[in-house]
């Protein structure tokens, strides 16, 4: 079938897009699909040692094996032409015309329209063509490859939001018909926001709204345990304790942590309108600011990936911790930095020699091995050395060891060379040249290390073109204030730590030159949100029990654990909205979980009207006081307050207000003693007691529950007329329809039916 209006214009619109930003749109592929494609943060001039690409249109092979399709032909499946189409022109127009970032086009965009064309693939189905049953299928092999279900919430929400919005497909909207849930556990639910169907209930006034984002309690604790009471096992280990520290302390998110200037502190000095400090007047003379890049603050019309700068004030709880844990990590990174400045100052890999020079193996091993013990010293010895410098990571014990192999070697105490030596020249004489020390070749087959030297300039022409993943990062980065060079940031890693990492040593951070700025990865994969087939969690690394082995955290959760904290503080919402670079209060409030006994807690009442009340009533009390509660039952309290006072109204509020009920579509304060509500709860059928609320779960509900009626309506009024029941189906419907549209429309704590019939009561008059 030919493709749709709706299909041609979206690619047209993102050929459009791409053409204004100088992208060549066709680009060739080798027989497995690959090209040489766009590099996505080029396009955007982000940070080079993030690169994001599109320019694999490949099948995805894990899903084909989800699907048992067997390659006969030996060569990778590549996807259909129109559907590569639609992929760069969803990912031109989500990168250039919405501002997402290059990670997230690539994460949630790109692979799961690859997934959804991959199912398409071995169906032969083209994108205007895409039925339920294809995204089903992507939905459920997403799922069998990958256990925590994100790429299945992200082919659905690139469903409702690519394809439905932009009516790819001729059979759009397919997301309604989708009816796919996942229940998982409140520890392990990482569904995104648009993939969730279902949204849990409060039941009680203790259980805190949204709790999945919070930290497990097991998993918090434990974390703290580990990072302020464990010896770090290694120079990374120290970095990531000190990044998860800082986080705790600020509530950043982790980009904002990995991002930190070296530069980092502001103070700001207090006076009054006299000029004296104000700790002279009973208050702080100066208080400390954390220099940062905050996330999330680009405007709409700018599409570059420019680091935003910004300042959060530090509390003075904070101040003394935070800024030993800052001054930690500069110490112990000072040696990289040093390493890191005299290469971008000399625009070489290394730096300490000329080009033409002749160096000798030994000394050329720790610079790019990153291995600091070329000599084979006794294990005794060597374990004395990685165990006092992993004691404070002390740049002078690297010098010691160096200074100690030396003079061993010279004295001719220690003359065999160290194995780990051995073997990385032995990898490498094939493809190096070797010299003696008048700088004549040597036999590459009767090598004797130790009086092999290297040219500089060779080994770094070799290291330039051989070794790109170790390449240093010495390119600037873009800030809104200018260009910061890499040096200046707090945070440093040497890269491919393999002898740290792998082999349970140390790292030669004097002179290594494979050095980089971390990617907030590595803080990821360091609380378990990430996975690393290589690389264990801290709780793997350090957790006491196996069940502490098994325990994962996610990152974004301490971020909510010290918004809500704040809110059960009292502190004002302006003030945590500023604090976390938010630019509306509301987003402050999509962070707030306390619970609603949290809330009330902080509405004081005079203990003898609390004990006169009793504990439902005095729920009751306290929610008209902060003006969330509404309903026939407040306003006759109310009026009652106004004619005959207080204790006429709280008499009458003891009786009458025996309870509060939260329901999935709002509040309701109505006396259930006898019996429960008689309607079952259904509040949005124009009863009167019914209350709208700001809560995002009732207008999720209410939203998703619109949805299922208008399924039922189309399916209705599908059937022919005359059909038995279907008139009065279609009433039910309809009305149900246009109540939860009126309930969505009502502002907070206002009655959404004011003159509702009263549903918790029963007309008996026809009952026998």
């Amino acid at each position: 079938m030919n493709s749709n209006d709706k299909f041609n214009s979206y690619i047209d619109f993102g050929k459009k897009i791409a053409n204004s930003n100088n992208m060549q749109w066709h680009f060739n592929l080798d027989k497995n699909g690959k090209g040489i494609g766009w590099n996505l943060n080029e396009i955007v001039g982000g940070m080079k040692h993030k690169n994001r690409y599109l320019r694999d249109f490949g099948a995805d092979a894990l899903i084909l094996k989800s699907l048992n399709i067997k390659n006969i032909s030996g060569k990778k499946l590549v996807i259909d032409s129109d559907w590569q189409e639609f992929i760069k022109a969803a990912a031109c127009v989500k990168l250039l015309y919405n501002s997402t970032s290059p990670g997230n086009v690539c994460d949630f965009i790109i692979r799961p329209l690859k997934t959804i064309a991959t199912c398409a693939l071995v169906n032969n189905v083209k994108p205007w063509d895409l039925t339920v049953d294809i995204v089903k299928q992507a939905v459920t092999h997403a799922k069998s490859i990958q256990a925590c279900g994100k790429l299945a919430d992200s082919i659905i929400s690139v469903t409702e939001h690519i394809i439905d919005k932009n009516f790819i497909s001729r059979l759009s909207p397919i997301f309604p018909y989708l009816n796919i849930e996942r229940p998982l556990s409140k520890a392990t639910d990482t569904r995104s926001k648009l993939a969730k169907q279902n949204h849990e209930i409060l039941n009680d006034l203790y259980e805190r709204k949204q709790q999945s984002k919070l930290p497990d309690q097991r998993a918090f604790w434990e974390l703290v345990r580990i990072i302020f009471t464990e010896n770090p096992k290694t120079f990374t280990d120290a970095l990531l304790f000190s990044a998860i520290k800082i986080q705790i302390f600020t509530g950043f998110r982790v980009g904002e942590v990995a991002l930190l200037p070296l530069d980092w502190k502001r103070t700001r000095s207090y006076y009054d309108k006299n000029g004296v400090p104000a700790g002279k007047l009973g208050g702080y003379s100066e208080s400390l600011l954390i220099r940062h890049f905050a996330e999330k603050q680009s405007l709409a019309e700018n599409i570059s990936i420019e680091l935003y700068e910004n300042t959060q004030e530090v509390p003075k709880l904070f101040e003394s911790a935070l800024t030993e844990v800052i001054e930690y990590v500069a110490r112990i990174t000072e040696p990289l930095r040093d390493t890191l400045q005299y290469q971008c100052t000399e625009n070489r890999l290394l730096p300490w020699f000329n080009r033409c020079d002749f160096v000798s193996a030994t000394k050329i091993y720790p610079i790019i091995s990153g291995n600091p013990f070329w000599l084979n010293i006794d294990s005794d010895k060597k374990e004395l050395f990685i165990k006092s410098y992993r004691n404070g990571f002390d740049k002078s014990v690297l010098t010691e060891l160096e200074d100690y192999q030396k003079n061993e070697y010279e004295k001719g105490n220690i003359k065999e060379l160290s194995h780990s030596f051995y073997t990385f020249f032995h990898r490498l004489k094939d493809r190096l040249n070797f010299y003696d020390k008048s700088c004549q070749p040597l036999h590459r087959h009767r090598l004797n290390w130790k009086e092999a030297y290297i040219n500089i300039g060779e080994l770094e022409d070799f290291l330039g073109c051989h070794k790109k993943t170790k390449k240093p990062d010495t390119t600037p980065v873009k800030t809104t204030t200018g260009n910061l060079q890499p040096w200046e940031f707090l945070f440093l890693l040497p890269k491919r730590n393999l002898s740290e990492n792998r082999n349970n040593g140390i790292t030669n951070l004097l002179q290594f030159y494979s050095i980089g700025m971390p990617d907030p990865s590595f803080i990821l994969v360091a609380l378990g949100e990430k996975k690393d087939a290589k690389i264990l969690s801290i709780f793997e690394s350090y957790g006491q029990t196996e069940e502490d082995k098994s325990l994962r955290l996610t990152s974004q959760s301490l971020r909510h654990l010290q918004n809500t904290e704040l809110f059960r503080l009292s502190v004002a919402d302006t003030i945590i909205s500023k604090r976390f670079n938010r630019r509306s209060i509301a987003q402050s409030h999509e962070y707030d979980h306390r619970s609603l006994a949290e809330s009330l807690s902080q509405i004081e009442l005079p203990d003898e009207l609390e004990t006169f009340l009793g504990e439902n009533s005095t729920i009751v009390a306290k929610l008209i006081q902060i003006g969330k509660a509404n309903g026939p039952v407040i306003d006759t309290f109310k009026k009652i307050q106004s004619e005959k006072g207080d204790q006429q109204a709280f008499e009458y509020l003891r009786v009458e207000a025996d309870g509060f009920h939260a329901t999935p579509y709002g509040h309701c304060i109505n006396s259930f003693t006898v019996d429960p509500c008689p309607k079952n709860l259904e509040c949005f059928n124009g009863c009167r007691h019914l209350s709208a609320t700001n809560l995002s779960e009732n207008r999720v509900n209410l939203e998703n529950l619109a949805r299922q009626f208008e399924v039922a309506i189309s399916d209705i009024m599908s059937k022919p007329i005359g059909t038995l029941g279907r008139d009065n189906q279609l009433s039910h419907a309809i009305v149900r329809l246009e109540n939860i549209n009126k309930l969505l429309g009502t502002t907070e704590n206002s009655l959404v039916f004011p003159d509702g019939v009263d549903l918790s009561r029963i007309k008996n008059n026809k009952i026998f």
